[in-house]
């Protein structure tokens, strides 16, 4: 899978991190930052990622503490994959998702200060959902191997 796939939504983050004011109590930036991602949402996607993937959406849910990115992919359709190549799909998206959010230190540690998490949705071409990975910076371990 292309790393640009995963680029896109982590130059967002960085974004937010830089737009952020360090002294802000948690109930403003929170606020702040959902109204960010709807402005960036509203002006700036869908956005094609690669080939086959666009973002469509970035939303962050206060109460939940979660960011939400929702993509779609169109050359993939829920029915055309059986539990294995479903499995084989969500574990790759993870891996490489969780490989990216390490290499953000800093925004890896604010997420980590405002106990924000990270949910990656990706629906096929036929709008049925594919994969939902779900980043918890809390227990997310960056040791390198």
């Amino acid at each position: 899978m292309p790393f640009a796939r995963l680029a896109l939504p982590f130059l967002l983050l960085t974004s937010l991190a830089v737009h952020a004011d360090d002294g802000t109590d948690e109930a403003k930036f929170l606020k702040e930052s959902a109204d960010y991602f709807d402005q960036v949402t509203k002006s700036n996607l869908p956005r094609q990622v690669d080939k086959v993937t666009t973002l469509n959406s970035v939303q962050l849910d206060p109460a939940k503490k979660m960011l939400y990115y929702r993509y779609a992919i169109s050359n993939l359709r829920l029915d055309a994959m059986d539990l294995g190549a479903r499995a084989k799909f969500e574990n790759g998206l993870k891996k490489q998702l969780e490989g990216t959010t390490c290499q953000q230190p800093d925004l890896l540690q604010r997420f980590r200060e405002h106990h924000l998490s990270v949910t990656h949705e990706y629906a096929g071409s036929d709008a049925k959902p594919l994969a939902s990975i779900t980043i918890d910076p809390q227990t997310l371990s960056c040791a390198k191997s």
